[in-house]
């Protein structure tokens, strides 16, 4: 098991301080025990078992009590793929070096549960305002498959038209995005998902996830407003 990074700035998170003494201990042993892209099984029995070894008065309730508190404030994302728990640290990617080519775990990606309000938000913040790109090299022409999927993933959770997802995959893996286009792609979706044509009418005219690819959409320029100007209206000449 690598080595994990704790910052000084997480004594003065807010986040942290919202936690239970219980929970943060909890944390902090996720930390170290969740895999290289901060995934781990959750099922209570196992937890206890990789967490708790030499903790007897610790229980499977009291793990299972903190989990889910911590899930609601959005530390943690839990999910189930295949009816089986598992859970993911959300500002993982943020902090820590990602080594290995493909998780031990299944992604929040995959779940087959419906997410709650705020891991809805915290998925997004992870790809959108805090983006870290799967793939390992800075400039990585030939990325293999695993790194592919972890980019898609990526790419799949910060935009907001989830319509389609073969069509995106298919179009996704056809320009094999390096780390920088990655970063590009998604630092376009956080800045366009503010446009006021994406928030028209609940997102009605956000174009298809395919077509937002297949065309380059990530290098449209931000829109122009008119501030209220009738449409075609020109200045008039200066003498």
């Amino acid at each position: 098991m690598p080595n994990r990074i704790i910052k000084e700035s997480i004594c003065t998170s807010d986040t942290i301080d919202g936690l239970s003494w219980f929970e943060e201990v909890l944390f902090y042993r996720l930390m170290v025990n969740v895999d290289d892209y901060g995934r781990f099984d959750a099922r209570t029995a196992i937890l206890k078992a990789r967490l708790f070894p030499l903790k007897s008065s610790v229980t499977e309730k009291q793990i299972e009590q903190a989990i889910s508190r911590m899930n609601e404030t959005g530390i943690l994302i839990a999910y189930t793929v295949s009816g089986k728990p598992y859970l993911q640290l959300s500002t993982w990617a943020k902090h820590q070096s990602i080594r290995n080519k493909r998780s031990k775990y299944p992604s929040a990606d995959e779940r087959d549960d419906e997410p709650l309000e705020s891991n809805c938000k915290q998925l997004q913040a992870i790809a959108s305002k805090c983006p870290r790109n799967p793939i390992q090299s800075e400039s990585n022409p030939n990325p293999t498959p695993a790194q592919q999927e972890e980019a898609f993933g990526a790419f799949w959770t910060a935009y907001p038209n989830k319509k389609a997802k073969p069509a995106a995959l298919k179009a996704f893996t056809k320009l094999k995005p390096d780390t920088a286009l990655l970063d590009e792609m998604l630092k376009a979706i956080a800045t366009q998902k503010q446009w006021a044509q994406w928030q028209k009418d609940n997102g009605q005219y956000i174009p298809m996830p395919s077509t937002w690819l297949n065309q380059r959409r990530w290098e449209d320029e931000l829109p122009k407003v008119n501030h209220g100007l009738p449409a075609g209206y020109q200045p008039p000449l200066s003498d």
